[in-house]
């Protein structure tokens, strides 16, 4: 078996979804990337993401003296002495959606809404997904979608090894993730993570276009 004996139109399409994927998990890293920075940034930005969805989709859950506060926080620094208010505010209203087990992602203590509040807010699809859905659906899938749907049609003899690295790499990336929520520090994984990604997926890449191209299989010479 080997992706050298598609048509030609076939390879092209394969080519193109490859390409796309690289281009999505590049844009998904360099967003997360974006995101670390920001939680150890030392001051806040111009448009907070935490202020914008304060006053945007939760507003209607937010009276404007709790806005206020959260607003006064973030411009005072963000910073963990002048956490009291907000912690007060978040326990009451916050903690049993955002809390541990909650439905939606955890948002309730200093090391949760920091990186928010210094995150310049942004639209587009990286933003809609977060963080949270990158490391644990976005970045799985473009991998699950290349490994499955191509490199193990490929006729390459280590192709079980490479599926079995980009396994191992999509778990330590998604394990340093949600291990790290609540607890800051440990930079170090998420670099990890981002380099460990990366270079399994350029060998993936790789590993599928010279599959793909570079000449007819021996069963069509």
């Amino acid at each position: 078996m080997s992706l050298r004996n598609l048509p030609p139109s076939e390879r092209a399409f394969a080519t193109f979804v490859i390409l796309a994927l690289a281009a999505f998990l590049a844009g998904g890293l360099a967003f997360t990337t974006r995101q670390e920075r920001a939680g150890r940034a030392q001051a806040p930005a111009a448009q907070p993401r935490l202020m914008a969805v304060l006053e945007g989709v939760m507003a209607p859950n937010t009276s404007p003296a709790e806005a206020a506060v959260f607003r006064t926080w973030v411009q005072g620094g963000a910073t963990r002495e002048g956490f009291a208010p907000v912690e007060a505010i978040v326990t009451n209203n916050c903690a049993s959606c955002h809390g541990p087990g909650g439905q939606f992602p955890r948002l309730t203590s200093y090391e949760d809404l920091r990186p928010l509040a210094l995150e310049e807010a942004s639209e587009g699809l990286f933003a809609t997904l977060g963080a949270r859905g990158l490391h644990l659906i976005g970045f799985p899938l473009v991998f699950l979608v290349a490994a499955f749907g191509y490199l193990r049609r490929t006729d390459w003899k280590g192709q079980t090894i490479l599926t079995g690295g980009c396994a191992v790499a999509v778990i330590f990336d998604a394990g340093q993730w949600w291990l790290r929520q609540g607890h800051p520090g440990h930079a170090w994984a998420a670099w990890t993570g981002l380099i460990v990604l990366s270079v399994a997926f350029l060998v993936l890449t790789g590993v599928v276009l010279a599959d793909l191209w570079r000449g007819p299989s021996e069963g069509k010479r």
